[in-house]
């Protein structure tokens, strides 16, 4: 096992099932209803309570960064065991928790100059991200060296994307994505934007009406992309707060073990990007396999 361990903050949403936070630990989003009381995601607010206080309190809430002091806590007890740090983070178009591992990793390798910390925004968010940070564990379990690890990740990184699509538009609108015209049209006509996530924006794909023709234009546009390569790119389908049924199409259309590499319940949209995206949403994320790198 190399003498180094990874670290994320919580946007990357995967499951504990799949990586236990002790194997890797998350540094805290926080996130609002009233601009007043804050709660750490996870440890105070845990992603269920957070989808019932949307509806409860019909509310549209806000996050904010972790801040210095959460990355040191963090890093802090990993030098002291004699470990080296790799730390990923959301895209730092999205947030500025990215430049706070930055931060906290100038005042640490101040008062540890033996040990190393890299850290890696992952221009991704939540199991975009998470994918990012699966394939960081997998490098790791395999013997991948810090820099050989960091190497690979600075790759792939650009080559891992989410395709997605929302149940109301009135989040995005909230939060500043979209005009109040566009988001008022779209629920009078059903139209559902397809929106895709890489290099750590979010752009406007199309729009279609209905949830079929939406899921009908994510397997499209995603077989597009990965033609004659099916084989390199890990996926996951993911959702916020309830799995919808129309989305099974999709499993079953990238259901061929011998074609595909699909994983399942990896997680789902957690307090970061929910409290932007709102709880209806259905997200398709592909990653390039770090097998196809050299390290």
């Amino acid at each position: 096992m190399c003498a180094y361990k990874i670290v994320s903050d919580t946007s990357s949403d995967i499951y504990p099932s799949v990586i236990d936070t002790s194997v890797i630990p998350r540094v805290p989003f926080y996130v609002t209803f009233d601009k007043e009381h804050y709660y750490k995601e996870i440890t105070e607010m845990s992603v269920d309570a957070f989808y019932e206080k949307i509806h409860t309190d019909k509310a549209f809430p806000s996050t904010s960064q972790p801040i210095i002091a959460d990355y040191i806590e963090v890093f802090e007890p990993i030098l002291q065991e004699g470990l080296d740090i790799l730390c990923l983070s959301i895209s730092g178009l999205f947030s500025g928790s990215h430049q706070s591992a930055v931060n906290a990793a100038e005042m640490m390798l101040e008062k540890y100059p033996d040990r190393k910390i890299i850290t890696i925004d992952s221009l991704n968010a939540t199991l975009g991200f998470g994918l990012i940070l699966y394939q960081a564990h997998l490098m790791h379990e395999a013997g991948y060296t810090l820099e050989e690890n960091a190497k690979v990740l600075e790759q792939l990184k650009h080559e891992t994307i989410i395709n997605f699509t929302v149940g109301t538009l009135d989040f995005l609108q909230h939060g500043g994505r979209i005009g109040k015209t566009a988001a008022l049209a779209g629920t009078i006509f059903n139209v559902k934007p397809i929106i895709c996530l890489r290099e750590g924006e979010l752009f406007p794909v199309e729009n279609v009406r209905g949830i079929k023709k939406a899921m009908k234009a994510i397997i499209d546009k995603t077989d597009k992309e990965i033609k004659d390569h099916e084989s390199d790119y890990y996926m996951t389908l993911f959702h916020a707060e309830k799995y919808d049924p129309v989305a099974d199409v999709i499993l079953e259309h990238y259901g061929d073990p011998n074609k595909y590499s699909l994983l399942k319940d990896m997680g789902r949209i957690g307090v970061t990007i929910g409290s932007h995206t709102g709880p209806n949403v259905i997200a398709f994320a592909y990653s390039k396999k770090y097998t196809c790198y050299d390290k």
